[in-house]
């Protein structure tokens, strides 16, 4: 049964790809077409392959939706002061271990702060973005 319905869909698809291909003039000979009957068919499919390409749009959109909400949970969930209290450590102190420890991302930039020395806020904020992105496993 399954064959039956592949090889049908098989058959179908050689069938549209030879429509599809086949020169205007070839098609109203053959299956004794008007002009503008082509052209009523062409813009109905025009019209459809429109409408699959929004659609495909929207649930790629969608998609991308998602994983950003789901990124901002895990940025929401990051417990930095119960971590900075688990290692008895500041937020700075640890960044500073992990840069000597080479356990940062490699493509990790941290923005030029015009001779300013980094807060504790701004390493802690460091701190949680590193965890929710797993490069700091906070189980280590």
């Amino acid at each position: 049964m399954m064959a039956n319905k592949e090889m049908e869909k098989l058959l179908d698809d050689i069938m549209i790809e030879h429509i599809t291909s086949a020169p205007i003039s070839e098609l109203i000979t053959e299956y004794d077409l008007t002009t503008n009957e082509i052209k009523i068919t062409q813009a109905r499919f025009h019209d459809r392959i429109h409408e699959c390409k929004q659609k495909f749009k929207k649930a790629k959109l969608k998609n991308a939706r998602t994983q950003l909400e789901t990124e901002k949970k895990k940025h929401e969930e990051v417990d930095v002061v119960g971590y900075l209290t688990k290692k008895g450590k500041g937020a700075r102190d640890i960044l500073v271990e992990l840069f000597i420890q080479q356990k940062l991302p490699e493509n990790l930039t941290v923005a030029h702060r015009e001779g300013k020395e980094i807060t504790d806020e701004d390493a802690k904020q460091i701190l949680a973005n590193l965890i929710a992105m797993g490069a700091i496993n906070i189980d280590d």
